[in-house]
């Protein structure tokens, strides 16, 4: 990639490694405000109000929580079952279409 001497270091498309460091800038950033503006104990005081009036959706929340963000891998064990739903959908189609290509073909 040709880089013109103008170009300023933000403007490319930097390999970050392990992790996003803009990412972790901003959110540190984001963090130390929130602490800093005196909005911990606020927010703590709804989260316990929140679990004491919906503890069931609290619990829920937790679980999603503790699984983390949707996983961008699939498991072989998942593709497999997917495929099944895929065939199953598609099957009653591609039984149609061979139905009348045999009827054409015996004509």
């Amino acid at each position: 990639m040709l880089v013109c001497s103008s170009m300023k270091p933000q403007d490319k498309e930097p390999n970050q490694g392990e992790g996003d460091k803009v990412s972790a800038r901003h959110y540190n950033r984001q963090a130390e405000a929130f602490v800093a503006d005196g909005k911990v104990e606020s927010a703590a005081r709804d989260a316990e109000n929140f679990v004491e009036a919906e503890p069931e959706e609290a619990a829920r929340a937790e679980r999603k929580a503790k699984r983390g963000p949707n996983p961008t891998k699939v498991t072989i064990d998942e593709l497999v079952a997917k495929g099944r739903t895929v065939i199953d959908r598609v099957r009653p189609y591609v039984e149609r279409v061979v139905d009348r290509v045999k009827s054409r073909l015996n004509k």
